[in-house]
């Protein structure tokens, strides 16, 4: 069908017509294209046909074949060619079947929650399940190591997040995330272990440390971090001057479990006071009427609480517009990059620790989330974040370690994070 003919009949079909047509129409150029190449390469090593050629090469007729076109497998006829050794693989023919062609399609799929099964089924069953787990495998080991390879020293970091994402039972991985001057938010680095606990908190902070990420006395960082004690020893013991910012969200979740039915709505609208609050005197302030609501309904929980003071109104003490609260009161910028990989790692029944699965998968996870970031809300606030911390450097009455809180049962239990 020629140019023409082809735009009247385009013109003259339905919607889905057209498209459909349209589509054969460019298979059968793609088709009639690997033709064309396969012939021109057996003439480049045989000569021309009916033109005998004194090349070792030899035509040797044809058979039945499969390439991959358009994420399917398709049949068709190839060319053979022979010499004193035996066949020769045709360099367009070998390109053509391989399944590396379906490779970024595959691994589309997986990254986007569909199983191994179900992305072989997608493709018309034209690669196995195993084929498609090895292309998996191949792409998340890539990515794993471009997320730890790559440096961070360039970066203006300012605030550092860091969270606990549970897998299965036993299966925690420790997630960092970096907020630069501009707001951009970067995916630092993970660790992977069986709970929140010290070693594997030190671990990711070290690992950190080596690839750019510091806190100094000329200007601060603030580490949000949910309400783990090993994650708040480790960051006071790694980087001591950095004001550490316990996270709202988690704070007002636990707490509300402990009181009546009757009096979370009130206890929520003091926490969202509190989340509001701008400076260090409104945030004091919320953070006291708080308590006073506690005290008269859970004396325990009210404890505790006024043991965290510091910890979960150090932001409100760099007294910095609370246009920016929505960000830097809480761990959600992780949690909501994180949601829909979990649903992705939803069909993952197993978790195998043998090897590098974890590891693996939290990679492309992050990298993933990354992709689709915007910068924070209200960046352009961050200039006064950024003289804040600067100013703070030299006000030890802000830091985190002057502040430790008790050490009782109610501590060490009512921030473990488990979702």
């Amino acid at each position: 069908m020629n140019e023409i003919n082809l735009r009247e009949v385009l013109a003259q079909a339905s919607d889905s017509e057209a498209v459909e047509l349209l589509q054969q129409t460019l298979r059968q150029s793609v088709r009639l294209a690997l033709y064309d190449a396969m012939e021109q390469e057996v003439n480049l090593l045989c000569g021309a046909k009916y033109k005998p050629s004194e090349s070792e090469f030899k035509r040797a007729g044809s058979e039945q074949g499969s390439v991959y076109l358009d994420g399917e497998k398709e049949a068709v006829k190839r060319p053979r060619v022979r010499n004193d050794s035996g066949e020769v693989s045709l360099e367009v023919y070998k390109a053509a079947s391989s399944q590396r062609n379906l490779f970024n399609e595959v691994v589309g799929y997986l990254e986007q929650g569909l199983s191994q099964r179900g992305a072989a089924r997608v493709n018309s069953k034209s690669l196995s399940k195993s084929a498609a787990s090895r292309m998996w495998y191949e792409k998340s080991r890539e990515q794993l190591n471009e997320l730890r390879i790559r440096s961070l020293t360039d970066y203006d970091f300012l605030a550092l997040m860091i969270d606990g994402i549970r897998l299965a039972d036993g299966v925690w991985v420790l997630v960092a995330m970096g907020i630069d001057s501009s707001g951009n938010k970067i995916m630092l680095d993970f660790e992977e272990g069986s709970s929140e606990n010290s070693t594997v908190v030190s671990e990711l902070i070290n690992r950190l440390k080596k690839r750019g990420v510091s806190s100094s006395l000329a200007r601060r960082l603030l580490v949000v971090r949910d309400g783990s004690l090993a994650i708040r020893k480790a960051v006071s013991k790694h980087w001591p001057e950095a004001i550490q910012q316990e996270c709202l969200i988690h704070m007002q979740r636990h707490t509300r479990d402990k009181l009546r039915t009757r009096d979370r709505a009130e206890f929520d609208s003091y926490c969202s006071r509190l989340r509001d609050a701008q400076g260090s005197e409104a945030g004091e302030e919320a953070f006291d009427d708080l308590l006073d609501f506690l005290s008269e309904r859970n004396g325990a929980a009210a404890i505790a609480l006024k043991d965290r003071k510091g910890d979960l109104t150090a932001f409100h003490s760099l007294n910095v517009p609370s246009t920016l609260n929505v960000t830097f009161l809480s761990t959600n910028c992780i949690e909501n990059s994180f949601r829909n990989w979990r649903e992705a790692t939803g069909n993952v029944k197993r978790w195998s620790l043998k090897r590098d699965m974890v590891s693996r998968w939290s990679a492309s996870g992050m990298l993933w989330a990354e992709s689709g970031f915007n910068k924070i809300r209200h960046a352009k606030d961050l200039g006064a974040l950024a003289a804040a911390l600067s100013a703070s450097a030299a006000s030890p009455s802000l830091r985190s370690e002057d502040s430790t809180p008790a050490d009782n049962a109610e501590l060490n239990t009512c921030p473990t994070v488990t979702r």
